[in-house]
């Protein structure tokens, strides 16, 4: 395997971080704070390993333990594992190693059945930068500037719904700023605590209760305060230079839904839509498992896979968001290296998505190539470059491959606190930066959630196929161009999926409805076969052409824009019949030979047979081409006596369908 590189995610805004105050106002903060962008370490630490089980795995990460510690460097121990969501594990370590004193601990792991991939949990920081201080008085460019969002205009139709959330997966949100009191729902904080041996064999491995990245005196629980991020030292945080807090979470918090007309400071992009802060970025930034398990938990998925004694159980997220904002980011070197950390991003990206979030990440502020930015260019992520008011790339924005969309990301005033380590008085600063972009985008979405554009796919295609392209900013540069909040919500667009319904066999015949749509859309339907466009209409007879192939019915504007389309899709399987021959009585001391057999039409079945006795797995099989749907099996001793339901489960394949059926035996 290829070393993982972890590239910190780092804030993603240019320059020395700055706050413009009123005239006679409290004094602004030092223009020569420390770049977040320049703090990143040069070494790449990791936490641990994280872990995707295979499918069919029947352990836990807790039977690897053995496995690594051999091969874990000298004084390094596993402290603890956990059993995630989405078969992923991870295997925490007494200490904080670099990467690549990982790599044999991979191998052995990777060279497990039980195991699909390996990664190291990297640590990551927030992305963002700033310019000189100014205070804002009207002069929200971003909102309704030439080049802006065109939010103003938005608001006519909608300013959002208090019912939509976006989650601010970031450094969390300072209390009781006025542009943001009441705007917020309950969120959480997941930054961990670490690890330390007790001794130099490590044979006990303990917390060290330090807490140092959290900086708030415990471990994940449900405070998602910003406690502030300062470092007082260079080295404190794993090499990473002095730093006041950046109070990031608060200004992305701003930018999507600070208050509007209430006299005070800035209004968001959806001014009545609630943020959810996530707290995944401390002092020395996050791991990708706890951003990750950030990014699930805003979802609404469970998990609370974590070990009870040490985070207690954690409670579903019972107002999950609709948006999740990731303006953190990390430039990976080696190509080889994204492809691996995307195994992961990418997973995470996939859950929360089949739960309905639309995730926007921050396309990161190095001026170099997104392809190999960390997590915008994996897939599931809608990526963000920065623009200036000219509707132009901004110098520091990455660019290139994979950029979906862009944003204002220059000057970009939003609300602020004035400590330099604990939280003062709330004020406001001037940002530029892609983590400042991806906010503006994360809020139009939420304004298209809000008028009932809700499937994640969909509002991707309808903020690309929106999008206002200024001469000068290509494709590379800007993706589709910069958003517009009020063209979306004008867009013809639906606001259901086509419904499908028939039978997805050959001969049999599919039907579909157009779904909903807004804004007068004339509706055509169009069928596809593995995504080429086989006929047109309501309906579709299948064909054997249509065997192991996923067909399609795609509903698209005639009179909108062609890029805004919403369908289903189903997979066209044939029908197996299942037999197995076997005694009706048994002797509990020989093993019985059970004949399997699977028919099918058309072709020839493949897949796994998988033999069990009530809930117990007793045997398994592979079924080949060659095989012409036959298997022998030799089962197991059964020793209890009695009756026995024997099932046998055809696990089916790309052409054909699952089946199962069940026979009772008595064992002698």
């Amino acid at each position: 395997m290829t070393p993982w590189l972890r590239r910190p995610l780092t804030l993603l805004v240019p320059a020395a971080l700055t706050c413009a105050l009123a005239a006679g106002s409290l004094p602004a903060v030092a223009a020569d704070a420390a770049d977040p962008l320049n703090t990143a370490p040069l070494s790449q630490p990791a936490r641990g390993l994280i872990v995707k089980l295979a499918d069919d795995a029947d352990g836990a990460v807790a039977d690897l333990v053995d496995d690594v510690a051999a091969e874990l460097p000298s004084d390094i121990g596993v402290a603890e594992t956990t059993s995630g969501p989405a078969d992923l594990g991870l295997l925490e370590l007494s200490e904080e190693v670099e990467s690549e004193d990982l790599d044999a601990a991979i191998e052995v792991l990777e060279s497990d059945p039980q195991v699909e991939w390996v990664v190291p949990n990297g640590v990551r920081l927030p992305s963002a930068t700033a310019n000189d201080p100014y205070f804002t008085n009207g002069r929200l460019w971003n909102l309704n500037g030439a080049w802006g969002v065109e939010a103003d205009k938005a608001w006519d139709i909608t300013t959002g719904s208090p019912n939509v959330r976006v989650a601010v997966v970031d450094t969390g949100l300072v209390a009781n700023h006025p542009d943001l009191v009441g705007q917020s729902v309950a969120g959480r904080d997941f930054v961990d605590d670490e690890y330390d041996c007790a001794n130099l064999a490590c044979s006990r491995i303990r917390y060290r209760n330090s807490f140092t990245s959290a900086n708030d005196g415990n471990s994940w629980d449900a405070n998602p305060a910003d406690p502030g991020d300062w470092r007082d030292y260079a080295g404190q945080c794993a090499g990473m230079a002095q730093g006041r807090s950046t109070w990031h979470g608060t200004h992305v918090a701003g930018t999507i839904a600070a208050k509007r007309n209430n006299g005070v400071g800035v209004v968001g992009v959806a001014p009545t839509v609630k943020v959810q802060p996530v707290r995944v970025l401390g002092r020395c930034g996050g791991t990708d498992w706890d951003i990750a398990m950030g990014v699930l938990w805003a979802s609404g998925v469970n998990v609370t896979g974590y070990d009870g004694r040490r985070h207690g159980a954690v409670p579903v997220n019972r107002t999950p968001a609709k948006v999740i904002n990731l303006s953190l980011a990390g430039w990976v070197p080696r190509p080889a290296d994204v492809r691996e950390l995307c195994k992961f991003y990418g997973q995470i990206a996939s859950v929360a998505r089949k739960r309905g979030s639309t995730i926007v990440a921050a396309a990161g502020n190095n001026g170099r190539n997104h392809a190999q930015n960390v997590p915008s260019s994996c897939p599931g992520y809608i990526a963000v470059a920065a623009t200036d008011q000219k509707g132009l790339r901004a110098s520091f924005s990455n660019y290139g491959p994979g950029i979906d969309v862009a944003a204002p990301g220059v000057g970009i005033v939003s609300t602020f606190n004035t400590g330099a380590k604990a939280p003062a008085t709330n004020t406001y600063a001037s940002w530029d930066g892609t983590s400042m972009a991806a906010p503006a985008v994360a809020a139009t979405a939420a304004l298209a959630y809000s008028a009932g554009i809700t499937h994640p796919d969909v509002v991707e295609r309808v903020l690309k196929a929106t999008a206002r392209r200024a001469a000068g900013c290509s494709v590379a540069q800007c993706g589709a161009g910069v958003v517009s909040a009020h063209k979306v919500l004008t867009a013809k667009a639906p606001t259901s999926a086509p419904r499908l319904t028939g039978t997805p066999r050959p001969g049999g015949t599919l039907r579909a409805t157009p779904g909903a749509w807004r804004n007068g859309a004339t509706v055509k339907l169009t069928w596809l076969r593995a995504g080429r466009a086989v006929a047109t209409g309501p309906a579709y007879r299948v064909t054997k052409a249509d065997i192991g192939k996923v067909v399609t019915v795609r509903a698209t504007a005639t009179n909108g824009s062609p890029g805004i389309f919403h369908q289903s899709s189903v997979a066209v399987k044939v029908k197996p019949r299942l037999a197995f021959g076997l005694p009706s009585k048994l002797k509990k001391s020989t093993r019985a030979k059970m004949t399997v057999k699977v028919k099918a039409p058309y072709v020839r079945p493949t897949g796994t047979i998988k033999v069990y006795d009530g809930k117990k797995r007793i045997a398994v099989k592979k079924l080949k081409a060659k095989n012409k749907g036959k298997v022998v099996i030799k089962l197991p001793k059964i020793t209890r006596k009695g009756k026995h339901r024997i099932r046998v489960v055809y696990s089916g394949s790309g052409k054909v369908s699952a089946a199962k059926r069940s026979k009772v035996v008595r064992v002698r």
